[in-house]
């Protein structure tokens, strides 16, 4: 496994399990033109040379916010569809963890797809994705066994629930706290980077002095940093 973030979809794990999305659910959902995971993509630092130039155009970035994800939404929201799904998915969760890992992680993915294309989302839903995340493993920083939660992403994960509006996308891959989860349109302007590595982010001083325990293993300048496939 591949991991280059400590956030949502920063990580080969989480992408994998976005990929499959919704196969094995016994709902038939059709052909899409674009798939859930299709809204992710764009996160994958492993990805061929060729891909990641075109994740960085303006071309692809268009296209992403105005023709994959509008599409996306609009599968999900047609028919209740989403919310047939969330369901499919909650039901799982009492299955013991499978080759894509833990269940209840996977509803966790699930939702933040679902938040990723701005999608109906039922208040009991919202209420069950928060109540799930204590339930799953986050541990800080690189560790071997890539399951569940980073804690930045922990932070990135609820923070977009608590801002969550129908029809209004949250986009993972934009700067957030990686102690609170707050990005831009929560606290008026852009978090800032940790001035050492240049790889976190924080909304103000007193959520970068309660992550500092955390982040100070991983705060390495960029010039003395080494990429480590964990």
């Amino acid at each position: 496994m591949g991991r280059w973030g400590f956030r949502l979809f920063e990580g080969d794990s989480d992408i994998d399990i976005a990929c499959v999305m919704p196969d094995g659910l016994c709902i038939q959902t059709g052909n899409w033109e674009h798939t859930l995971a299709s809204m992710i993509f764009q996160t994958d630092m492993l990805a061929p040379a060729q891909a990641r130039a075109r994740y960085r155009t303006e071309e692809y970035k268009n296209e992403l916010a105005n023709e994959i994800v509008p599409y996306v939404r609009w599968k999900l929201d047609t028919k209740g569809l989403g919310d047939q799904l969330f369901a499919a998915y909650r039901a799982e969760e009492t299955k013991p963890p499978g080759i894509n890992g833990n269940p209840r992680y996977i509803t966790i993915i699930f939702g933040a797809l679902m938040l990723r294309a701005g999608a109906k989302i039922k208040a009991e839903d919202l209420q069950h994705l928060r109540d799930l995340v204590p339930q799953v493993n986050c541990r800080p920083n690189w560790v071997l066994c890539d399951d569940d939660f980073r804690t930045p992403g922990r932070a990135q994960f609820l923070a977009a629930l608590d801002r969550y509006q129908p029809g209004v996308p949250s986009d993972f891959q934009e700067p957030s706290c990686f102690q609170c989860g707050k990005v831009e349109r929560d606290i008026g302007k852009m978090p800032m980077f940790c001035k050492r590595c240049k790889n976190a982010w924080y909304c103000n001083k007193d959520c970068q002095r309660q992550h500092w325990p955390d982040h100070k293993v991983v705060c390495v300048a960029p010039a003395n940093r080494l990429t480590l496939n964990v």
